[in-house]
């Protein structure tokens, strides 16, 4: 699609011809990108918003990544604000992670919160890691709390290991069985005593998932220690 095409898609009505144009800008120059994918983050459909996220993501220009910090702070909707975080990471995480640590504090919405956890994961650096997993964990959002139980597995191996078992050790007593479900898979990943006592102990489980994942941990430990994340 060749740019008046893709101009004149997005001046229309039809969505999915809207994103087509979005999508075909990736094989065009930066220089021509930029400005249509910065009028497109004006517009006021929610999903051509975040396909603008993903493609100033893509192309990455000075311009692009301040209207995607702007986005990721201020949209409305809670899926531009989660795509225009998952952006910036694009530009580097020595840059970017003081900037997604801050918009996790301030966004409590859960997709917004699971898009910069999977960020993270990627970003080598453990302090800033365990410091979302922490802030994750208080938060009341289970799905997020599951996430960030399962970054710690990143750690392991990592001066931080220690405090990544004890967060998997206190959240293995949660009342929430997909908690301590979470928990045990996760543990399988660390090759501490501590560990693989716990997941002896919740063989014993009142609920048949938690025993599973427990049984499956202990079978990885057995096998010797892995580090990773636990898929």
């Amino acid at each position: 699609m060749n740019l008046p095409a893709i101009r004149a898609a997005l001046c229309g009505h039809d969505h999915s011809q809207r994103l087509q144009a979005l999508v075909a800008l990736r094989h065009h120059s930066t220089a021509d990108a930029e400005p249509i994918l910065l009028t497109a983050l004006e517009s006021d459909t929610f999903i051509v918003r975040s396909f603008a996220c993903m493609g100033l993501g893509q192309k990455r220009t000075e311009a692009g990544f301040r209207a995607l910090l702007e986005r990721a702070q201020a949209d409305k909707d809670p899926n531009v604000r989660a795509e225009a975080a998952s952006a910036l990471s694009w530009f580097g995480f020595e840059r970017c992670t003081p900037l997604l640590l801050q918009l996790f504090s301030r966004d409590d919405h859960w997709l917004v919160r699971q898009s910069i956890i999977a960020a993270l994961s990627e970003c080598g650096d453990p302090g800033a890691q365990l410091q979302v997993v922490r802030q994750g964990l208080a938060g009341d959002d289970d799905t997020v709390r599951c996430s960030a139980l399962e970054l710690l597995g990143v750690l392991v191996g990592s001066p931080l290991e220690a405090a990544a078992e004890a967060l998997l050790l206190a959240a293995s007593h949660d009342d929430n069985p997909w908690i301590r479900r979470i928990s045990a898979r996760t543990m399988g990943n660390f090759p501490g005593d501590a560990a693989r006592q716990r997941c002896l102990e919740l063989r014993q489980d009142p609920d048949h998932r938690v025993v599973a994942a427990s049984m499956e941990s202990v079978l990885k430990l057995e096998s010797g220690p892995r580090s990773g994340l636990s898929l």
